[in-house]
């Protein structure tokens, strides 16, 4: 009888909790969508107040100045109280930041845990997730304490070409995350030697994994710069280049649209020409590349380089003679 009541607490502790991430959220998506000229603590109730139908967010003075301390802290977003305006408002500078990415990330984080509660509450019809397989983001925790205290890494690894898995060593500097997908970033080790080239393994391939020895590493290495010249994670280039190079396709002005709301990098540029749009890129061609161009199908045409339109006619040509 005595386990009751603390379940019970235990579920009022999960929901105070979810009501918390619900709210902070909700807060950051009101001051982003109101822009600068900012909102009075009463305009931010009642817009809290009227967030949901069956939820009232609506907090006191002394809480919502809570919420903000916790929101700077967490996601680095200043919301401010600008003694002239007699508003809050969310700060320019942070608006202008070089962080602006890491901001994203947190910010969609935090409505992702937000969703996640509510799939889990079981009281949810609204959501629905496609079934999934391990991320791999269960030996996070590992791969941190590895980087983090300088120890290596030592795994097994499973090839989606190969039946068994091989046990890997591994200097870990850094986590990347490359479309949903987590890799760790490292030098392996094998016989004992350190291996030159930087290498990624997929987090959802990795097996029994386990931080080690400590290991001595004094080489700084820029782990953003290295995967700048690329798209996503592969870095080993199509044969026949080396460095970067001007990277154009050509595809309808309504397609265009998809690259401008979800640029295939940061070097890329889109401009209407002739009635088509012109994108281009400044990257080095890898497999990589390619599989993002053919997932375009007919959209696209690859206008330049050379080598790159053959390279592309010439596996396209391989596809069409498996069904001859």
């Amino acid at each position: 009888m005595l386990l009751k009541p603390y379940i019970t607490h235990h579920l009022k502790i999960m929901a105070n909790k979810h009501n918390l991430l619900s709210r902070l959220s909700r807060i950051v998506e009101i001051f982003q969508l109101q822009g600068s000229n900012g909102l009075t603590f009463s305009e931010v109730n009642e817009k809290l107040k009227n967030s949901f139908v069956d939820e009232d967010y609506s907090v006191s003075l002394r809480t919502f100045q809570r919420d903000l301390k916790d929101i700077e802290s967490s996601l680095k977003i200043k919301i401010v109280y600008d003694k002239t305006k007699r508003k809050y408002i969310l700060t320019q500078k942070e608006h202008k930041n070089n962080s602006i990415d890491g901001q994203l990330f947190a910010i969609e984080s935090l409505k992702m845990l937000d969703i996640a509660q509510d799939v889990s509450s079981n009281n949810s019809n609204f959501i629905f997730i496609d079934k999934r397989a391990s991320s791999g983001l269960q030996n996070y925790s590992t791969i941190k304490e590895a980087i983090c205290l300088k120890k290596h890494l030592e795994f097994s690894y499973q090839k989606f070409n190969e039946y068994k898995a091989d046990s890997r060593k591994l200097i870990p500097l850094a986590l990347k995350e490359s479309k949903k997908r987590w890799y760790v970033v490292g030098f392996e080790i094998k016989d004992g030697r350190k291996l030159e080239v930087l290498k990624t393994f997929a987090l959802d391939r990795i097996i029994n994994c386990e931080a080690t020895t400590p290991f001595n590493f004094s080489t700084k290495i820029n782990i953003k710069d290295h995967f700048n010249d690329y798209i996503g994670v592969t870095t080993k280039p199509i044969d026949g280049f080396i460095d970067k190079v001007l990277v154009q396709f050509e595809t309808s002005i309504q397609h265009g649209r998809y690259f401008s709301t979800l640029p295939l990098h940061h070097s890329q540029t889109t401009e209407v020409f002739n009635g088509k749009t012109l994108v281009s890129l400044n990257v080095i061609p890898t497999m990589e590349l390619v599989a993002e161009l053919l997932a375009h199908n007919h959209e696209i045409k690859i206008l330049q380089p050379k080598k790159l339109v053959d390279f592309v006619k010439n596996m396209l040509n391989k596809n069409l003679k498996q069904y001859n």
